[in-house]
């Protein structure tokens, strides 16, 4: 957190003192798995650099900070590896719906990852000035004679839903059908038609082309990989294990093991109402991620 202080306070140093900014712009902290942890906050820093600029209010966003509803766009991306390749992806957002509107990624071996950050964050800057200047409402025109009709409501957005057991995983039928229903409720909640597709099209190599080509946005994949279930003094308890990817058309946004405390069920609970604890738990400890990925709470 220190350091995306650090950050902001060398953006704001350099900003010139009469700029007043036309728009503001989050800038979220780039996921990386464990590996490249330590290359995310300089990644992020040349990006923060690039977005430096009169017409851009910037606001770096911590780990356990909100985005501000001033915020016009969110950029946000992910840091990525394979072999000694490593790809930087980074997306332009619009705050009110989570909409992207552009994507862009470069990618380098390890040793050279710092000349891919700055080409990316070269080319970032452009990007979002373009998406702001569409994103400028057009000069209104009241026309008394004859009044525009009342505004359609927005078509709710299709969201991909899928569900598989791990091999060698068993017992974990009924958290898997849970985690289903569960996320059924909160796509609904969330202005978002659930779709349900075989969760073995939604795995790493094949999630982002099915979502492409489904016409939804959005899709996540649940893996129940383990189910642990106990019994004390006449009270269950459990535990869980369960991979979590949520993908967009373009790339892979999430992907992680989530593991749940111990759930306490009540006496006599039936194998149905404890899985619905682990789902309710399992989308509890995922609301932040989703949150960043946008038209969450």
């Amino acid at each position: 957190m220190r350091l995306w202080l650090i950050v902001l306070a060398l953006i704001a140093s350099v900003r010139p003192a009469t700029a007043a900014p036309k728009a503001t712009v989050a800038l979220l902290p780039l996921d990386t798995d464990h590996r490249l942890e330590i290359y995310g906050q300089p990644v992020a820093s040349e990006i923060a650099r690039a977005l430096t600029s009169p017409e851009i209010e910037l606001v770096v966003i911590g780990a356990k900070m909100a985005v501000p509803e001033r915020a016009t766009l969110i950029v946000d991306g992910t840091i990525t590896a394979k072999g000694d390749n490593v790809t930087i992806a980074l997306r332009v957002r619009k705050r009110v719906d989570g909409t992207t509107l552009d994507t862009l990624s470069a990618s380098a071996p390890l040793a050279e990852l710092d000349k891919a950050a700055g080409d990316l964050a070269a080319r970032l800057l452009p990007s979002v000035k373009k998406q702001l200047a569409a994103l400028e409402p057009p000069p209104i025109v009241v026309d008394t004679a004859h009044p525009p009709p009342p505004p359609a409501s927005a078509k709710p957005r299709p969201l991909l839903i899928g569900a598989i057991a791990s091999t060698g995983a068993t017992g974990v039928d009924g958290v898997r059908a849970a985690l289903i229903a569960a996320m059924h409720d909160w796509a609904t909640a969330h202005a978002r038609v659930p779709q349900d597709v075989d969760g073995k099209q939604l795995a790493p190599a094949l999630a982002v082309k099915a979502v492409a080509g489904s016409g939804a946005d959005l899709a996540i994949a649940f893996e129940v990989a383990r189910l642990d279930q106990a019994t004390r003094d006449g009270v269950p308890i459990v535990r869980a294990r369960v991979r979590v990817r949520v993908v967009s058309a373009a790339m892979v946004l999430f992907d992680r093991v989530v593991s749940t405390d111990s759930i306490v069920g009540k006496k006599g609970a039936t194998p149905d109402e404890l899985a619905a604890l682990v789902a309710r738990e399992v989308l509890q400890i995922l609301r932040p991620h989703l949150r960043k990925i946008g038209g969450w709470t």
